[in-house]
């Protein structure tokens, strides 16, 4: 053993030298090293180097180097090296050495970790102790929760605080020891003497506590108390950095698991809302105790809102910090509009109050807020005005159920200080309208839009201060995005003029902002704006070309952006004279663009997508241009940082780049997010293209499809992911489109099996029903008998898998409920997933609609497979489950005929009580729709059903008194066209089928479901040409006027096809010369004005 240690000894010494040069300031040295650390010792000598850097850590002399060895000791470990000569050899140089290497490595560890007298070397040799054992297999590090067992309990303190820094990472390893023998041994830590040690052992208390099972978590709940014990002494002795850890660390427990604080809230909101009032702390130490406040308010609502002081205690804190804002020179007088940094408390406070009205709601926080507001909104110090708007536009769409009520005098008490003295408070004004603008559109464009517009255009004319007529100019972007034309008409004269004259000011900002409110204007005013775009367009192309430095590229940006709205506004045959210098100008910015940070790429992008809008087809020549660079954005994989958690995050990767981390495991995982958005942005737009060119898009389909179909796992932007989702189908009907029938189906072999494959292992739900939904627009765009026995049965597999997850759920909803362990948080949730999950089993339906709709009977084999599942949502008592089955037995019968009579049985009975269930309108008209089905397609096995059992149901239906209310008025309309399908498909079998058609007659017209009026009208004209007489006798001036009216409803309601739509129209003429002329006029006379104009607007009277 002897020479091993002196071997490590001899190793490490030519190490230290390495490691020193691993130090150094200079980028060369330290490139170097890196090299030949890889290149001499680790690819080449892994066991000597984890064995001497471990030997490092325990026996050196100087702290710096055994910390640093310990954070090389962890890193290199499970870096990955390569032991073959493929790529899939790689392996991490842990696995690499030996069993003997890894048992001296942790060895030596446990050793120094018993032996080491520096907090900062200890906390990094326990960062990789926690990183060895996460990394083990088979729990092979038998001595550590022994050692660490042992250090909890030494006497000295820092041993102490390791093993429960140790713990935080390894959370796991207390997973299945005795829980009354942990939890005590962590309300014991939480009295500890040493800070440290308290503050160690509640960050491994919430660890332990997240990685507990959810249903054994509010056991824990006993530990709340004393956890939060530990925060009183830190704010007492003064260790704000102490608290600020405490308080973060408290942080993710409260979203995931809140009603473990529920006996302890009263005494939380307490002690943070007290720490939030105390100015002298530092800002961060105030923010976080704040963030934990409103986590917990996000994450469990109604709990906090049974708390009666919550939002009285908390509101005035964020009004407090609103109030902090200082009146700075440099706010003046900036080159450049920045975003507004976060970390300032009063931009924290409007962060904190907006969050707290969404999550609780008017009820609770409005009457709280406006007790204190309008005092603010009277005070001399402008802080206290500005605080005090800035309140009301961050509580507007939180409480907006409340707050539109009283709309009216809300704005009374706003627009006044539009013309306050003090220029920040104008500003605040301005932000405040235009919030409200949003939020409370278009009730406060229709209703108040004089008020707003007669005091906001005015502040457009202060040049003397920039950033208020700036923001008087985005507000009314606000504003406009949400009017109607005719409320800004009357306007835009006066508007324009002062954009324009904001557009020749000095200031950069000023001029970018007046080019994106003329933008919003055009595309609201549409044609209206042609009388001043010869104005405006050659300043814009001027902007275009001649401002090409560097300071005016987000002005080129946006007059590129405001270029191509105002051509869509005033139409191509407005633009065309500019469309070749337009494109010229684009094409030459686009070749201007090499850096990744130039903000004029995704404007140019969104640009040439409008321009296609506009141009149509004739757009497909540009695509050489336009595709390449969208492409390569579809294409970028993520940028990843791993760092120390003592490393400076922001000196190398700015949260302005877009880089946001986490700390995860002892360090920080960083992942650069603007990236994924430029990435989520170019396939939107591919999507675009594909959709808007159809065929043009052709030669682009291959690479876009093999660049799209991986992103359907892209699990690192649910963005891209849906994105990619919406696109295939798009890019998949253009091959269609272009006729190459024969490259469709060959892409789609392929592309279908990897949606299957997504879909049967899917667990996100929202991106589930995308891509149903994306599949069954894809399929449908490919056709007919496109899929091989093999994919229909993977389609039926996934469809089961999904829908036995869901039927699971609902079951394990319906116990929970039954077991009163609901609170309003709760159900809320239950809510929002019973939501969600409607909307994909709807998606589902929609899947095996399209396999049924293209392949017919074909697909009835692997359908067999999901009867079973159809049969138990069947059986269920919630009427949306039932619906469901109900529909996919309607898809069976509709494409696979009298075939299907052979599934019929156990459907049935079901569907005949849906058509009488009185609690649901959904499931009724999905009933009677099935009925149709069968009567149309079914033939004779269903006659006897449709005409014996369901007929006289549909008939008692139609005639309800309430047949037509809002709710009822689409099962009504789907009963009334399955009595017509019965008629005209099962007559035969119909008992009295005359009384049964005037039946039918008088329930005429359809107005409502576009899905079921042809078949309707349809058989009204059949009728009428076949049996006249059975539904206008001579004479019958009544049934006469009625027929009149049915028809007109029914052409005024839809866009019907050429041919039926003419048999109506000659149905109404004949009829209407059957009478005099004071006959028509008193006949006409009886149709509604609004039916009337339906008609001549579509050129049918």
């Amino acid at each position: 053993m002897q020479a091993n240690v002196d071997s490590y000894e001899q190793s490490a010494a030519l190490l230290k030298g390495l490691m020193a040069k691993l130090m150094s300031s200079y980028n060369e040295v330290r490139s170097q090293a890196e090299t030949e650390l890889n290149n001499e010792w680790r690819d080449v000598q892994p066991q000597t180097l984890l064995s001497s850097l471990a030997f490092v850590v325990h026996r050196d002399y100087q702290a710096q180097a055994r910390a640093f060895a310990a954070v090389l000791l962890r890193r290199i470990s499970f870096q990955d090296v390569r032991t073959g000569d493929n790529k899939e050899d790689e392996r991490s140089v842990w696995s690499v050495v030996s069993p003997a290497v890894h048992q001296t490595v942790k060895s030596v560890l446990l050793g120094a970790l018993k032996d080491e007298t520096e907090r900062g070397v200890s906390h990094k040799l326990c960062d990789t102790i926690a990183e060895i054992a996460n990394n083990e297999v088979d729990d092979e590090w038998p001595e550590l929760l022994p050692a660490l067992y042992t250090c909890a309990q030494d006497g000295n303190a820092l041993l102490r605080e390791s093993a429960y820094r140790v713990f935080s990472s390894c959370p796991y390893l207390l997973a299945d020891q005795n829980a009354d023998a942990v939890t005590g041994a962590f309300n014991g830590a939480f009295q500890d003497s040493d800070a440290a040690v308290r503050l160690a052992a509640l960050q491994a208390a919430v660890a332990y506590i997240l990685a507990a099972p959810e249903k054994k978590r509010s056991a824990l709940a006993p530990m709340m108390a004393p956890m939060l014990g530990v925060l009183e002494p830190l704010l007492h002795n003064g260790d704000e950095s102490g608290l600020t850890d405490a308080l973060a660390a408290l942080i993710e427990p409260a979203e995931e698991a809140p009603k473990l604080f529920r006996a302890v809230l009263g005494s939380l909101v307490t002690f943070a809302t007290a720490i939030g009032k105390k100015d002298k702390l530092e800002a961060t130490t105030r923010q976080t105790a704040m963030e934990l406040l409103v986590t917990l308010a996000e994450a469990a609502p109604g709990m906090c809102r049974k708390h009666g002081q919550f939002c009285s205690e908390i509101v005035p804190v964020c009004l407090q910090m609103m109030s902090s804002v200082e009146d700075e020179e440099e706010w003046y007088n900036v080159e450049t509009l920045d975003e507004a940094d976060n970390d300032e408390s009063h931009v924290f406070g409007e962060q904190t109050l907006d969050r707290l009205a969404n999550a609780l709601g008017g009820k609770q926080l409005l009457p709280v807020a406006f007790n204190y507001i309008p005092q603010m909104m009277a005070s001399s110090e402008w802080q206290q005005r500005h605080a005090a708007l800035m309140a009301i536009s961050s509580i507007g769409e939180g409480c907006y159920k409340i707050m539109r009520n009283e709309l009216g005098k809300i704005l009374q008490m706003v627009v006044p200080f539009l013309a306050d003295p003090h220029a920040r408070v104008r500003y605040a004004a301005c932000n405040c309208i235009g919030q409200m603008s949003t939020d409370f559109a278009p009730k406060l464009q229709a209703d108040h839009h004089e008020l707003v517009l007669t005091s906001l255009i005015p502040v457009m004319d202060q040049a003397s201060v920039p950033r208020v007529q700036t923001h008087a100019a985005a507000a009314m972007v606000n504003f406009a995005e949400e009017a109607t034309k005719q409320v800004l008409e009357p306007y835009l004269d006066t508007m324009f003029e002062r954009l324009l004259s904001m557009l020749n000011g000095s200031r950069r900002y000023v001029q970018e902002q007046a080019i994106t409110t003329i933008a919003t204007i055009a595309d609201n005013a549409q044609a209206k704006f042609n009388k001043y775009y010869g104005t405006i367009m050659p300043m814009l192309l001027n902007v275009l070309a001649q401002a090409t430095d560097r300071e005016h590229r987000l002005l080129r940006g946006k007059a590129m952006e405001c270029a191509t709205f105002i051509a869509l506004a005033v139409g191509r045959d407005v633009f065309a004279p500019d469309i070749p210098r337009v494109i010229e100008l684009l094409t030459q910015t686009q070749q201007a663009v090499t850096e990744a940070d130039d903000p004029q790429a995704s404007y140019l992008q969104a640009s040439w997508a409008r321009l296609c809008r506009l141009m149509g087809a004739d757009f497909a020549p540009l695509l050489p241009v336009v595709m390449p660079p969208l492409l390569t954005a579809a294409k970028q994989q993520p940028d990843f940082a791993v760092l120390e958690a003592d490393e400076d995050a922001e000196a190398n990767y700015a949260a302005e780049d877009g880089w946001e981390f986490a700390n995860i495991g002892g360090q920080q995982i960083g992942i650069r997010t603007t990236l994924l958005e430029e990435k989520c942005e170019a396939v939107e737009l591919i999507s675009t293209y594909a959709r808007d060119l159809g065929a043009g898009f052709v030669n682009y389909a291959g690479e876009t499809l093999e660049t799209l179909v991986p992103l359907f796992r892209f699990y690192f932007h649910e963005g891209v992911r849906a994105a990619a989702a919406a696109a295939v189908p798009h890019v998949l009907a253009s091959v269609r489109a272009a006729g190459d029938e024969a490259a469709a189906r060959q892409a789609w072999g392929q592309i279908c099996d990897r949606y299957t494959s997504v879909l049967g292992s899917e667990e996100d739900d929202t991106f589930t029903l995308q891509l149903f939904s994306s599949f069954a627009e894809a399929l449908t765009a490919v056709g007919a008998n496109s899929m091989t026995e093999a994919q229909l049965e993977a389609l039926a597999a996934a469809c089961i898998t999904q829908m036995t997850k869901y039927h699971q759920r609902m079951h394990e909803r319906a116990a929970a409920r039954a077991a009163e362990e609901l609170d309003e948080d709760d159900e809320e949730q239950l809510a929002e997933e019973e939501l969600l999950e409607g909307l994909a089993v709807d998606e589902v339906a929609k899947a095996l609609h399209a396999a049924f709709a293209t392949h017919g009977t074909a697909f009835a084999p692997a359908f067999r497979g999901v009867l079973p599942v159809a049969h138990k949502y069947l059986q269920e008592q919630d009427p949306a489950a039932r619906q469901w089955a109900i529909c996919v037995f309607d898809d069976l019968v509709e494409f696979t005929g009298p075939a299907s009579a052979t599934y019929a049985g156990e459907f049935l009975q079901p569907i005949a009580q849906a058509l009488r269930d009185a609690t649901s309108a959904d499931l009724r008209q999905a009933a009677a729709y099935g009925v149709g089905v069968m009567a149309q397609y079914g033939g004779d096995a269903y006659s006897d059903f449709v005409a014996r059992v369901a007929l006289p149901v549909l008939v008692e239906t139609i005639q309800d008194g309430e047949a037509r209310s809002e709710d009822n008025v689409f099962a009504t309309e789907n009963a009334i066209s399955a009595i017509a399908k019965i008629l005209r498909f099962q007559g035969a079998g119909v008992p009295d089928a005359a009384t049964v058609l005037r039946v039918w007659f008088a329930a005429l017209p359809i107005t409502h479901d576009a899905d079921e009026a042809a078949a309707v009208y349809e058989y009204l004209v059949q009728v009428l040409n076949e049996q006249p007489d059975a539904l206008v006798a001579a004479g019958d001036s009544a049934a006469l006027q009625h027929l009149v009216k049915a028809v007109v409803a029914g052409l005024a309601a839809f866009e019907l096809a050429p041919e039926l739509t003419q048999a109506l129209v000659d149905v109404m003429q004949k009829t209407l010369q059957t009478l005099d002329d004071s006959g028509r006029a008193a006949l006409w006379s009886g149709i509604p004005p609004a039916h009337q104009q339906a008609l001549q607007a579509k050129g049918l009277l």
